[in-house]
């Protein structure tokens, strides 16, 4: 191959690389996973999972689920860092296939 075609090569798989679009980041989880049942009446700001209290993020996708989930119902809440932190936030919940 000479060597003109190559750096042809070389140079459209990089801007076809650089120009994928990024789905897999966009709907990767942010950090722990969370399941079970909600143990308290959820507010606006808080959830309790399975007697552990949980903060949910400012205008996140928790923020909007939160208010069509209730006492009883099994959920999976994604947090955007270690489920042991105390900073961590929810950032997703979803009603759990089992419920």
């Amino acid at each position: 191959m000479k060597l003109g075609t190559f750096k042809f090569v070389v140079s459209a798989f990089a801007l076809a690389i650089w120009l994928t679009p990024n789905v897999g980041w966009s709907t990767r989880a942010y950090g722990a996973l969370v399941s079970g049942v909600v143990t308290a009446q959820p507010q606006s700001t808080e959830i309790e999972i399975a007697n552990h209290r949980y903060h949910i993020k400012a205008d996140s996708a928790a923020a909007k689920a939160v208010s069509g989930i209730y006492v009883g119902q099994n959920v999976d809440a994604v947090l955007d860092g270690p489920a042991n932190s105390p900073t961590a936030e929810v950032v997703s919940i979803t009603l759990h296939p089992a419920s």
